[in-house]
């Protein structure tokens, strides 16, 4: 029986840390706010240095398509790079994500979501656009 106490003992000493790694893990708002600006900086590095990885991950496994759904793939990545991240920097958008999760009700929104309203603000995204893609982020994260 003392074994038993024991064991329910550290089991419920343990379980918040449990939970807080669960939280740590999770990419949002508050993982973000909780990161000295150091963290923040190598996390957008590894942000961009991501997206060429990304890109080719959408087109490798049809290489050999002969329809022309590489050629949509390659131009809609130039597009969208063109458009959002040609003259960006990743201090704008690691000062863009501190304005944006200062917004207590943005926090359970993930960084790469962020990142995107983040960017299409930058890209001067019309504000009604901007509101409803928050909107649409702020309820799939509270699923």
């Amino acid at each position: 029986m003392p074994r038993m106490k024991i064991t329910l003992s550290l089991f419920i000493l343990l379980l918040p840390w449990s939970f807080a790694a669960q939280q740590e893990n999770r990419r949002d708002g508050n993982w973000w706010i909780g990161q000295p600006p150091s963290a923040k900086f190598t996390y957008m590095v590894g942000f961009f240095d991501g997206m060429p990885l990304g890109w080719h991950f959408s087109y490798w496994k049809f290489e050999d398509d002969k329809s022309g759904c590489i050629q949509k793939v390659f131009s809609s990545y130039q597009e969208h790079n063109e458009k959002f991240l040609n003259h960006v920097v990743n201090v704008q958008i690691d000062d863009g994500l501190d304005v944006f999760y200062k917004d207590y009700r943005n926090r359970s929104i993930l960084v790469s979501n962020a990142v995107w309203i983040v960017l299409n603000e930058i890209a001067g995204t019309p504000k009604s656009e901007i509101d409803k893609m928050r909107e649409g982020f702020r309820h799939s994260a509270q699923r």
